[in-house]
C-alpha cells in the first residue's frame, strides 16, 4: 500500500503500537511546547528523526520535561488518535483481540488513553503490554504468535524483520522513505488489510 508490495489480509495475526501509530503523541507534543513554553515556530514536518534530540533546536532538558508531560497524568490523556483509528480499531475487535505493545515506561497513562479512547470496545478484548524498551517487544510479540506488528519507529521494524515477523510501518515524517518495509499512509489503508476491505 502507498507504493509498497500488497499486504495479506491481517486477520487476528497483527498488534499495535501506540504512539506515532493510534495516538498523536507528537502533536501534543508541540502543542504542549506551545501552550507551557511559547515554542511557536515547530512545526510537526520538522520532526524528521524518531529522537527528538536530533533533529529539534530545543535543550535537551526541556525536551526530556516534554516527553515526560506527555508521558504522565493529566497529559497524556489529552492526546488525540489519529483520524479513523478509533473506527476501525473497533470494528477490528469485534472479531479479534486488540494487542497493544508500548515501550514507554510508565503504562497505566496510556493504558488509560486506549481504554477512554476505544469507549465502545469490551475492555476484556484490550490488553495493554509495555515492553520498557523498543527491542523487547521481539519477544512479546514471538511468545504471543504475532506475524505482524503496526509501528513507526524503523529500528524496531528492521529488528522484527530480521527475525520473522512482519513490520508494517505506519507514515510519519521520521520514517518516509527510509525503508523498504511494507507501509501504511493511515487508517484508511491499514483498514483495507485489517477488515478485508469492508
Amino acid at each position: 500500500m502507498s507504493g509498497s508490495p500488497s499486504l495479506p489480509f491481517l486477520s487476528g495475526q497483527v498488534a499495535f503500537d501506540i504512539d506515532g501509530v493510534f495516538g498523536d503523541v507528537m502533536g501534543l507534543f508541540l502543542r504542549l511546547a506551545r501552550e507551557l513554553y511559547t515554542i511557536n515556530h515547530l512545526r510537526y514536518e520538522d520532526i524528521t528523526e524518531y529522537y527528538l534530540y536530533d533533529c529539534l533546536p530545543l535543550d535537551r532538558e526541556l525536551i526530556d520535561h516534554l516527553i515526560e508531560k506527555v508521558s504522565d497524568y493529566p497529559y497524556a490523556l489529552e492526546m488525540n488518535p489519529f483520524d479513523d483509528s478509533v473506527e476501525v480499531l473497533t470494528r477490528y475487535a469485534e472479531k479479534h483481540p486488540l494487542v497493544f505493545i508500548t515501550a514507554r515506561k510508565k503504562l497505566e497513562p496510556v493504558r488509560d488513553w486506549v481504554m477512554r479512547s476505544l469507549s465502545k470496545v469490551n475492555p476484556q478484548a484490550i490488553e495493554v503490554i509495555s515492553s520498557q524498551e523498543h527491542h523487547l517487544k521481539l519477544g512479546i510479540l514471538k511468545d504471543r504468535g504475532f506475524s505482524f506488528y503496526v509501528d513507526d519507529h524503523l529500528d524496531t521494524c528492521r529488528l522484527l524483520s530480521e527475525n520473522d515477523i512482519t513490520p508494517i510501518v505506519f507514515d510519519q515524517p521520521w520514517n518516509e522513505g527510509r525503508h523498504n518495509h511494507f507501509r501504511v499512509a493511515n487508517w484508511r489503508e491499514l483498514s483495507q488489510v485489517l477488515l478485508n476491505g469492508h
